[in-house]
């Protein structure tokens, strides 16, 4: 049997600091809220206590899987995403929580399937242009049949409705697109054409509209669509350079709505202040860093896009929640990478991490020792 390199321990000891602390913040941000809800302060974070070595033991086990066995599943797993996402939609399958569409309810758990389907969309934009270099010159047989399978996620995303993770898939396929030689006329072209379409979909629902509205002034409307906003940012605002310390914040105490999942930064920021906030940056900017400096030294073109496509979307979701949770960029019902409370993209991002980690452990020693000096 063949040896596998031992995971990067920098990348690896970034993810155990990070759920660690999201373990910490989740505890603190939840006992007040799952005491009044379920009679039962610890049941939310017990619940994480279970999902938390799941996650790393799903990871664990996909990076013991060589990346030809991904490149190969590439189809079979792609047929099997667009059904899960299609069958959430049915009435008598998925389950319908606060006017959409997204979940399938199951005993004692609901699961997402975007956030399963979304690495299986990297995986096939990898794979595609891994495997067909000399056909991405052409449009008809580079970017359309990559757009195809974006614009068919799109869809079903739209019918859910999830706006913001149609944005998020495609900003990921079009940095991945751009790497990886699709030629830049083409994507200049198609992002010409791409925005009259996005504008079209922002404003056909008021309650988008209003979301950005309230982005760019949240104190226009304090008690409506600027509410979570204006309380996050008083948390930010009132954790000052050390923060009030861990467990005494007064915004998680119901009047920042969801506090352990879409604004788990701002709790973290009012109770451990400036200070804790660099820290979470500078825990996902090593494990950023790391996972594009194995890239750069990745010599296989599947395995670089792959690793490529993995880090720009947990970039890109990184910089959303917390632009978001800082009145930076318009709020988004997007949670943190490792952080948030929420088992399907816990689970969606330690699949990341094991596709990742299945190619790091599965390089050659030569290149192994060209990433590591």
């Amino acid at each position: 049997m063949k040896r596998l390199a031992p995971p990067d321990p920098l990348m690896l000891g970034c993810v155990l600091l990070l759920a660690a602390l999201s373990i910490t913040m989740v505890a603190s941000a939840s006992l007040s809220i799952s005491e009044v809800r379920y009679h039962d302060s610890f049941r939310i974070i017990s619940h994480w206590l279970v999902y938390m070595p799941l996650g790393f033991g799903l990871m664990w086990w996909m990076s013991r899987i060589d990346i030809n066995w991904w490149q190969a599943a590439v189809l079979p797993m792609l047929a099997t995403g667009i059904v899960l996402m299609a069958l959430v939609l049915v009435p008598s399958i998925g389950a319908e929580i606060n006017g959409a569409r997204r979940w399938f309810s199951l005993p004692g758990i609901t699961l997402q399937p975007v956030e399963l389907f979304k690495p299986v969309v990297i995986l096939y934009m990898a794979y595609y242009m891994s495997a067909f270099p000399e056909r991405l010159k052409r449009f008809s047989t580079g970017l359309a049949p990559m757009l195809v399978v974006l614009g068919l996620a799109v869809l079903l995303l739209l019918l859910q409705p999830d706006f913001g993770n149609c944005a998020l898939l495609a900003a990921v396929c079009l940095g991945m697109w751009f790497i990886g030689g699709v030629p830049l006329y083409q994507l200049l072209i198609l992002i010409g054409s791409m925005l009259p379409a996005g504008i079209i979909i922002l404003v056909a629902e008021p309650y988008r509209l209003r979301r950005l509205l309230s982005f760019m002034d949240p104190g226009a409307d304090p008690l409506g669509s600027g509410y979570q906003l204006m309380q996050s940012m008083l948390a930010f605002g009132s954790g000052g350079l050390h923060g009030t310390g861990l467990g005494q914040g007064v915004q998680k105490l119901f009047y920042l709505p969801e506090p352990f999942t879409d604004f788990i930064a701002a709790v973290l920021a009012e109770e451990l202040g400036l200070a804790g906030t660099l820290v979470l940056i500078a825990l996902f900017a090593t494990l950023l860093w790391r996972g594009l400096r194995l890239a750069m030294h990745t010599h296989d073109t599947f395995a670089r896009l792959l690793v490529t496509g993995c880090m720009l979307l947990l970039a890109a979701t990184f910089t959303i929640n917390l632009g978001a949770a800082m009145g930076i960029l318009p709020t988004k019902g997007m949670p943190m990478p490792f952080m948030s409370y929420g088992g399907s993209a816990l689970i969606g991002n330690f699949i990341l991490l094991g596709l990742v980690f299945s190619v790091q452990r599965h390089q050659p020693k030569n290149a192994r020792r060209e990433a590591k000096s």
